[in-house]
């Protein structure tokens, strides 16, 4: 009988891979809006809300920890440095060691290091173990950052790259989170110990992180592709994509390729000389112009507002909120007008807001004295920031990707160190004002470079292993 029958929706059809581009195909086609990648985004996203998250615990601690420890500029200049500079080193090895073994596991150990570094900070007895913390901070921002915008990069189809730069938003709304803390600790009379119990929960975040990274993140498919293991390939894009995928029976393992340091001038060969430059350049400035600023806006916030702790990190807060604002809108303005030309807009308002805010410090009305920082991270956030490191994971191919992004990165924490270490010393030598007007210099060239290299990825995308085509 056919009157009780009830019909059932057909099953999807059968996708079969036996190459690289045909895991391609499957993410480029799927459909984004039936997937699990809300676990990709906000667990692969919240590697880079911790970072933001911890950086900005130890700069809203900054005033209190010098009270407390009796630090000098030079002190400061060396531990407000240090995890940069091992970052500098670590990076590169780690981009090779991502190719080698997998995006997942250094995530995972990115964590490990963010808790032992957060514990023994927040217990430190004296400036030489709170280094001994900066040093694990530094691994496990090496081991995070290097990869986890090349592993996101990854589940992301070609027409929806310009998403990628989201991760501008979610670094602004840690940093708020972590400032707002700092002001309710300060409300409930910790006292210059305040900066420990920042510390303390970044920690706490770490392990919660670390927790729900292990249970919902799957492996790369385009990385397992990579390596020939099939059936994992087709069981995380079963997974994550909701589409049926099986191995096909000529099926064969890739040439083993990784990726090693001495592949370092594969990345200026050819065609991708020019995306290196434009993403290393654009990358290394922004981590400069950040640090050298934007860290320091809860100590620039008393300059202009006062000695007043809350007050002065409210309004580090309000500047923050406008990152928020141009971090979650960089994702749309770079699909809608493309990531390069964001990256040009960025860097230009960037340069005008600091030239403004230099040359003005002490004279600037209390409107002045808001909307120049707000104006500085809304610029920041929404093109800058963004543009470089999502640049460096759209330029090369899978098997220099972590290696590119990890190079990169290298030298974005160079240029942070170099910021963080100097920004003390010269606001020493010719004050907050004259620190800011040599600051501008740095968008300046940024804005130059993404002028003089046409290069966006959207129109001409990384080369990849010859199409085959999903079979059905």
């Amino acid at each position: 009988m056919t009157g009780n029958r009830t019909d059932a929706p057909a099953p999807p059809p059968t996708v079969r891979i036996a190459t690289e581009a045909d895991v391609d195909l499957i993410i480029d086609t799927a459909d984004v809006r039936a997937s699990r990648m809300r676990w990709v985004w906000l667990l692969g996203l919240g590697g880079m809300f911790f970072e933001a998250y911890s950086s900005a615990a130890l700069g809203a601690g900054l005033a209190p920890l010098i009270d407390e420890l009796g630090l000098g500029a030079g002190h400061v200049a060396v531990l407000t440095s240090t995890s940069m500079f091992v970052a500098l080193l670590v990076c590169p090895f780690a981009g090779t060691w991502a190719s080698r073994y997998g995006r997942l596991p250094l995530i995972l150990w990115a964590k490990l290091f963010a808790v032992v570094s957060a514990v023994v900070g927040a217990l430190a007895p004296t400036f030489a173990v709170l280094m001994v913390s900066r040093l694990l901070a530094g691994l496990s921002w090496a081991l995070d950052c290097a990869v986890v915008l090349a592993y996101i990069g990854e589940f992301l189809a070609r027409r929806h790259r310009g998403r990628l730069n989201r991760w501008q938003g979610i670094w602004y709304i840690a940093t708020v989170a972590s400032l707002l803390f700092a002001v309710g600790l300060h409300t409930a009379g910790v006292g210059v110990g305040i900066w420990r119990w920042l510390l303390a929960g970044a920690g706490v975040i770490a392990l919660l992180l670390a927790v729900l990274q292990i249970r919902y993140l799957p492996e790369s498919p385009r990385w397992l592709a990579s390596r020939g293991r099939w059936a994992d390939a087709a069981a995380v894009l079963s997974d994550v994509w909701r589409v049926r995928v099986e191995v096909a029976p000529d099926a064969t393992v890739p040439e083993r390729t990784d990726a090693r340091i001495g592949d370092l001038p594969a990345l200026f060969a050819g065609r991708l000389r020019s995306r290196s430059i434009l993403a290393m350049v654009a990358h290394t400035a922004q981590g400069l112009q950040y640090y050298a600023i934007g860290w320091y806006l809860p100590v620039i916030a008393l300059v202009i507002f006062g000695d007043d702790f809350a007050a002065a990190t409210l309004g580090a807060v309000v500047f923050n909120l406008f990152g928020v604002v141009g971090g979650m809108a960089s994702g749309w303005l770079a699909t809608r007008f493309r990531i390069r030309r964001c990256l040009q807009v960025g860097f230009v308002g960037v340069c005008a807001s600091l030239l403004l805010l230099g040359g003005f410090l002490t004279r600037l009305p209390l409107w002045a004295a808001f909307a120049l920082p707000a104006a500085f991270l809304l610029f920041h956030a929404g093109g800058a920031a963004s543009g470089g490191s999502s640049l460096a994971t759209y330029a090369y191919p899978s098997r220099l990707r972590t290696l590119g992004t990890g190079v990169t990165m290298a030298l974005a924490s160079g240029a942070a160190a170099v910021g963080l270490f100097c920004y003390p010393l010269l606001q020493e030598t010719v004050g907050a004002g004259g620190a800011i007007l040599v600051t501008a210099l740095v968008p300046a060239a940024g804005a130059l470079v993404a002028t003089v290299i046409r290069w966006d990825p959207e129109r001409d995308p990384a080369p990849t292993a010859p199409a085959a085509g999903g079979r059905r």
